[in-house]
């Protein structure tokens, strides 16, 4: 029985050594008080001893578009998802997750957040 539950434990969670390293995982910004784009970028590293694939990165939002530098990164390098963050005319504070998918077996997609202030537009008055 003890060993049942030890293979299931095994087989449901996420017990893979993920090798990228994330200097941070939360980031927050203001959008610019013009109404124009934000931008963040969430740095990493593979410390692990195997090159990793980056097969994609999603926002939970389709006002925050993503981009890599580069898809694959070997043992020891570094890396950057970059972020562009349009305004969406609603002043107030909102978190977005980002989902870092990569060919690593057995782990989950890394979770990032990015917390976005936006400002009401300033109107000039003529």
């Amino acid at each position: 029985m003890i060993r049942l539950a030890i293979l299931a434990w095994l087989l449901t969670s996420s017990v893979w050594a993920q090798s990228l390293e994330w200097g941070q995982t939360r980031l927050a910004i203001q959008l610019p008080r013009d109404g124009g784009n934000g931008a963040a970028e969430f740095h990493f590293k593979n410390s692990g001893d195997r090159p990793v694939f980056i097969k994609q990165a999603a926002a939970s939002c389709n006002c925050v578009s993503t981009k890599f530098d580069h898809r694959m990164t070997d043992p020891g390098e570094s890396g950057v998802v970059s972020l562009t963050v349009s305004p969406k005319g609603r002043p107030g504070t909102r978190a977005f997750r980002i989902y870092v998918t990569t060919d690593e077996k057995g782990v989950r997609p890394y979770e990032l957040t990015l917390e976005v202030s936006e400002f009401e537009k300033i109107r000039r008055a003529d």
